[in-house]
């Protein structure tokens, strides 16, 4: 095998293992809770966690923990039709604060789901 080749081959494994690093990999999920769509992912190597849920009227929220990785939010995202409000954790407006808690708690409710799903098969008590 040439030099380049076995370079090609390298760069190509190091990119599928990069690809593959998630620090909340137990959250991955695209599918139905209910009647929304809700598609959990991670990004820029796990360091940036996002959830989007949309609702079967077209509406949606998107949420992104994106400054530390600590499934905290720091912002919330929410359209309906072509509008769409930013709310930041960050805020020093108590409404807006208030907003995120809302939001934050909803964001934790979702991961509870997704944990649920998509272990329920495997840790069902009724064990046939």
């Amino acid at each position: 095998m040439s030099i380049r080749k076995r370079l090609g081959a390298l760069a190509f494994a190091s990119a599928v293992g990069l690809a593959g690093c998630a620090d909340n990999p137990e959250y991955h999920y695209n599918g139905k809770i209910g009647e929304e769509q809700v598609n959990f992912y991670e990004t820029e190597l796990g360091e940036y966690n996002i959830l989007i849920v949309t609702k079967s009227d077209g509406s949606k929220a998107e949420y992104y923990d994106i400054l530390s990785n600590d499934l905290k939010l720091d912002y919330v995202d929410f359209t309906v039709g072509k509008n769409t409000t930013s709310y930041s954790a960050g805020s020093k407006n108590p409404e807006v604060q208030a907003v995120v808690k809302k939001a934050q708690a909803r964001f934790d409710w979702y991961l509870k789901k997704i944990t649920e799903i998509q272990t329920a098969r495997f840790l069902r008590e009724d064990r046939e």
